[in-house]
């Protein structure tokens, strides 16, 4: 059985909250450990929290100061190669969603387009009811077939005459 989804939220209720945090603390450092000891990494964890005065530090304060000395020497742009925050994250989020449902749309009108030409062909009468944008994008997507197959016979007719030429030529003697 999976879990069921949990909605992030502030928890009102005082106790269940610092159950929460302590279970959810622990889960952390947990996968910071397992982080640290299965892929050989350097690895600390601070938790702050209000009712505490002291910050919890994993795995000791020494080796926590050793990482954050590490990462600080390190120069600013290898610091934040791979930080995100959540205003650099959401535009390209919002773009890349953007972009697929510009896709999705365009897809979506090319499969309109393409039932209405079978309908045509098969018989239908679809073109007395067709509005102006519909009919503009019909014979569009028409005169784009056309230029296509035209290429393909022209592709297909000159790579027969390169191939006509290489029999024809006899080898010399």
């Amino acid at each position: 059985m999976g879990r069921r989804k949990v909605r992030l939220e502030l928890i009102t209720n005082d106790s269940v909250r610092k159950t929460t945090f302590r279970k959810r603390k622990g889960g952390l450092l947990k996968k910071a450990s397992e982080l640290k000891t299965l892929c050989g990494v350097d690895a600390c964890a601070l938790i702050y929290t209000a009712s505490d005065a002291e910050p919890h530090v994993w795995p000791s304060p020494d080796e926590a100061h050793q990482v954050l000395e590490r990462f600080q020497s390190l120069p600013s742009k290898k610091q934040g190669k791979h930080m995100l925050n959540h205003e650099d994250y959401r535009p390209k989020d919002v773009s890349m969603l953007e972009l697929k449902l510009e896709n999705g749309v365009k897809r979506n009108r090319d499969l309109e387009i393409e039932l209405l030409l079978m309908d045509h062909l098969s018989g239908k009468n679809v073109v007395e009811s067709m509005k102006d944008d519909d009919m503009k994008m019909l014979y569009e997507s028409v005169d784009d077939k056309i230029k296509n197959l035209t290429l393909q016979m022209d592709n297909l007719k000159a790579s027969a005459k390169v191939e006509e030429d290489a029999h024809s030529v006899v080898p010399a003697s």
